[in-house]
C-alpha cells in the first residue's frame, strides 16, 4: 500500500507512463545480461565445481589440423597437439598449400610421433571452397569416430585440451564446441575485442540454453558419422566460408551439443595481422550468419535495439524530470547505476572465462560504439559480397 500511495501521490499519469516504459526496457536489458550473457561464466563455474556430469571414458580421437601455406605457424604449434596427455589419438595434418617443406617436416616428426599423419588437397580445385575440400579429405583420412577441427595457426594452451573436450561425449552428445581466443604481435583493437566477446557470448549462451546454432572451426569436435549423414559441406560448397558455422547449424539439434569452457580446453588463435584478420573475420561472419537457421538473430537484435532504446528513454526521463518532477531523475539514475553495475560484473566474468581481455566497466562505452560499428560493417559487407563465393577465387 505504501508503494502504491507513493507513486499515486508523487507522479502524474504521464510521468508514470514514462517511468514504466523505462522500467520495462531496463528489465529486458537485465534479462539479457543476467539471464543470457551470464550463462557462460556460470557454466564454467559449475564445471570447476564438478557439478556437470562428464564421461570417464577416453574415446579415440582424430584431430584435423588445417594448414594453408603457414609452415612457420605449423612448426611452432604442432607439438602442442602431438604432446597431449591423452591415451589414444592421432593428428591429421591437411595441407592446402604448395609448401613442400611441410611434407618434409611431417616426415621428420613421424620418427618421434607415430600418431601423426599427412594428407593434402590436389592442385587445380577452383570451383569449390578449397578449405571445405581440405577438411573433407581430412575427415576421410581420420581413423577414429570422434573428430576434432582446428588450424595450424592455433595451439592448445594445455596438454589437457583433448581430455577436457572429449569428456563431454556422454550418451546422445555428438558435438562439443570450445573456446578459442585471439592473440598476436600487435595490440588488438578495443572494438574488435568487444565484438569477439559478444559474438562468442551469443552462441555459447544459446548452446548452454539447449538452443545451439553455431560454433567455430578452431575448436570443435563432432561424431564423424554426422559429417557423412549431412553429406559434409555439400549444401554450401559454392561459398568460400561456413565450414564451421553453416555446417554446425545443419547438424546441431537440441540435446546433441555440449559446451566446454574450462581453462584447459581453450585454443589460442595466433594472428599475424590481428586487426586485419579480425576485420575479415567479421565480414565473413556477417555474410554466413544470414544463412543460419536460428531464433538467435531476432533475440539478439532485440537486445541491441532495447540497448539503444534504454539510453533514449533514460535521457528522455531525465529531461522530463528537469522540467516536471525531480523524482524521475532519481529513479532514472537508480536504474542507470544498477544496470551499469550488473553489466560491468557480467562482462568482466565473461571476459575472464573466454580470455577476451576486456574490462567490464568499458561495456558502457561499447554500447554507443556498437551501433556505429554494425552500420559500418553492414555497408562494407554489402560492397564485398562477391568475395564470399568460390567463383571469385583466382588461384
Amino acid at each position: 500500500m505504501f508503494i502504491y500511495n507513493f507513486f499515486f501521490y508523487n507522479f502524474s499519469d504521464i510521468e508514470l507512463y514514462c517511468l514504466a516504459t523505462l522500467a520495462a526496457i531496463w528489465l529486458v536489458q537485465t534479462i539479457f545480461y543476467c539471464g543470457i550473457f551470464a550463462k557462460p561464466a556460470g557454466y564454467a563455474k559449475r564445471e570447476k565445481r564438478n557439478k556437470i556430469w562428464f564421461s570417464a571414458a577416453k574415446p579415440n580421437v582424430s584431430v584435423i589440423v588445417y594448414c594453408n601455406e603457414n609452415f612457420a605457424d605449423f612448426e611452432k604449434n604442432i607439438k602442442a597437439f602431438l604432446e597431449q596427455d591423452y591415451p589414444n589419438f592421432e593428428v591429421v595434418v591437411v595441407n592446402d598449400g604448395s609448401d613442400s617443406d611441410l611434407k618434409d617436416a611431417i616426415t621428420l616428426l613421424k620418427e618421434k610421433y607415430a600418431n601423426l599423419s599427412y594428407t593434402y588437397v590436389p592442385e587445380g580445385a577452383h570451383s569449390l571452397s578449397r578449405k571445405k575440400l581440405a577438411l573433407t579429405v581430412g575427415v576421410k583420412a581420420a581413423k577414429y569416430d570422434i573428430v576434432g577441427f582446428t588450424e595450424a595457426n592455433c595451439r592448445p594452451i594445455s596438454d589437457k585440451w583433448l581430455a577436457s573436450m572429449t569428456r563431454n561425449f556422454i550418451p546422445d552428445i555428438d558435438i562439443v564446441i570450445g573456446n578459442s581466443f585471439e592473440s598476436g604481435n600487435e595490440k588488438i583493437k578495443w572494438a574488435y575485442r568487444f565484438y569477439r566477446l559478444f559474438f562468442k557470448l551469443k552462441y555459447f549462451s544459446y548452446a548452454i540454453m539447449q538452443r545451439p546454432y553455431m560454433g567455430e572451426g578452431t575448436n570443435m569436435f563432432i561424431n564423424k558419422s554426422l559429417f557423412f549423414e549431412n553429406r559434409g559441406f555439400s549444401s554450401n560448397l559454392a561459398i568460400q566460408y561456413g565450414e564451421d558455422d553453416i555446417f554446425l547449424n545443419e547438424i546441431m539439434k537440441r540435446g546433441n551439443t555440449r559446451v566446454e569452457l574450462s581453462p584447459e580446453s581453450a585454443i589460442e588463435n595466433i594472428l599475424h595481422d590481428a586487426n586485419g584478420d579480425l576485420r575479415e573475420m567479421r565480414l565473413r561472419r556477417s555474410f554466413t550468419g544470414k544463412m543460419l537457421k536460428t531464433s538467435a538473430h531476432f533475440i539478439f537484435a532485440l537486445g541491441q535495439i532495447t540497448s539503444i532504446l534504454y539510453y533514449v528513454a533514460t535521457i528522455g526521463v531525465v529531461l522530463f524530470g528537469i522540467f516536471s518532477n525531480v523524482l524521475l531523475i532519481y529513479f532514472a539514475t537508480l536504474f542507470f547505476v544498477i544496470r551499469y553495475l550488473y553489466q560491468s560484473i557480467v562482462i568482466s566474468k565473461a571476459s575472464k572465462t573466454l580470455n577476451a581481455g576486456i574490462n567490464g566497466y568499458e561495456a558502457l562505452i561499447y554500447d554507443f560504439v556498437r551501433p556505429i560499428e554494425n552500420i559500418k560493417f553492414a555497408i562494407r559487407g554489402k560492397n564485398s559480397i562477391d568475395r564470399n563465393y568460390t567463383w571469385r577465387i583466382r588461384r
